[in-house]
């Protein structure tokens, strides 16, 4: 059980304590068939779209699910035209807080992490977060049945 209050270490917590290095980034002109094979292939949610090391866009499932399933689409157009252009970046020394903030206000899943020249660096995902803050109560979501109406008849593994 951590020392200090929760609320304290969100905002104490900086984003580069609790990122992976799982980035996936693809240039601009990638094409959007190569963009889709590249997020299934690495099990991921997102692009971080960048030219010279600097974030132009970032290429999500939304991205996806909205401007491209049922749609017109040429597979060889680059993912820049379906991509959102010039997203919110957070630094690793950004607070855990400040990231919940904006990915909560915001409806954002992924936001990309950039070093004090605006380089690349990382991305941080709501997953992410999400282990971070079970972390905290251990027992309450390792605990919770599969399916919340579902009522365990006996204790578990009884």
């Amino acid at each position: 059980m951590p020392t200090k209050p929760v609320e304290q270490l969100i905002k104490s917590t900086k984003i580069g304590e609790i990122t992976n290095p799982k980035l996936v980034q693809a240039p601009p002109e990638t094409s959007v068939k190569a963009g889709i094979e590249l997020m299934q292939a690495s099990k991921a949610g997102y692009i971080v779209v960048a030219k010279n090391k600097k974030v132009v866009g970032i290429f999500t499932e939304t991205d996806v699910a909205q401007k491209i399933l049922d749609q017109d689409v040429n597979w060889e157009d680059p993912i820049s035209k379906y991509m959102t252009k010039d997203p919110f970046v957070l630094q690793p020394t950004d607070s855990v807080g400040k990231a919940i903030e904006l990915m909560s206000s915001h409806k954002f899943y992924h936001i990309p992490l950039v070093d004090g020249q605006g380089n690349l660096v990382n991305v941080l995902s709501v997953r992410t977060l999400i282990r971070f803050l079970a972390e905290f109560y251990p027992q309450e979501v390792y605990n919770l049945p599969p399916r919340s109406d579902q009522i365990m008849e006996t204790p578990e593994g009884g």
